[in-house]
């Protein structure tokens, strides 16, 4: 009994022993981002796409916080208000897929006005950025950095959300989606359904 206990244990430790040299082939299960990426062509995916999703019926006004520059006038169609910031690097990476997706909706008719808000701290940190970086996106700034979290707060993130943070505003300026991270090519058709109201 004891020789064929002995026997197990050995046989046991030298399989553990064995594996431990190899590398293991378990693959982590989904992220976010894995199950955001997976399929992006339905409006069902728009859970997964943004931290904040209301209906028509239960969303919330949008509101402004103080901004160092002109307000932006409310249009007839969507808003889409990018925060984002010069220290920011995948703000400005994802700044040029914006733009393009702005100009490839407004081809299939869809009404979304793009407004960028930098959270810098300073007006010159700003301005010293924009006339070093030509591509640089256009916008007002929050004037009082004392108001970024209150106001993220509002739009039902928490105080500490990381920029970029993506608001989507309908024509009847309620918040309908407040995306946190950066958006990348697979987001399109998640946007696109968005917008479309599909």
């Amino acid at each position: 009994m004891t020789t064929r206990l002995y026997l197990v244990v050995v046989l046991w430790l030298g399989l553990i022993g064995s594996a431990c040299g190899t590398a293991t082939t378990e693959t982590p299960g989904p992220s976010r981002v894995n199950a955001v990426m997976a399929d992006h062509s339905a409006a069902d995916k728009l859970p997964a796409f943004c931290e904040v999703l209301a209906p028509a019926g239960t969303a919330k006004e949008f509101a402004w916080p103080e901004l160092d520059g002109a307000t932006p006038a409310a249009g007839d169609g969507w808003t889409w208000v990018g925060l984002w910031a010069t220290w920011c690097g995948p703000c400005i990476e994802e700044v040029p897929l914006i733009e393009s997706w702005d100009k490839k909706l407004a081809a299939e008719g869809v009404d979304v006005a793009i407004q960028h808000v930098s959270v810098d701290a300073s007006a010159e940190d700003l301005s010293a950025y924009r006339a070093k970086h030509a591509e640089a996106p256009a916008g007002p700034r929050v004037k009082d950095q004392a108001s970024v979290e209150p106001w993220l707060t509002s739009l039902g993130l928490d105080q500490g959300a990381a920029i970029p943070i993506h608001v989507f505003v309908d024509p009847q300026q309620k918040v309908r989606c407040v995306r946190v991270g950066a958006v990348s090519e697979p987001d399109y058709k998640t946007v696109e359904a968005l917008l479309k109201g599909e």
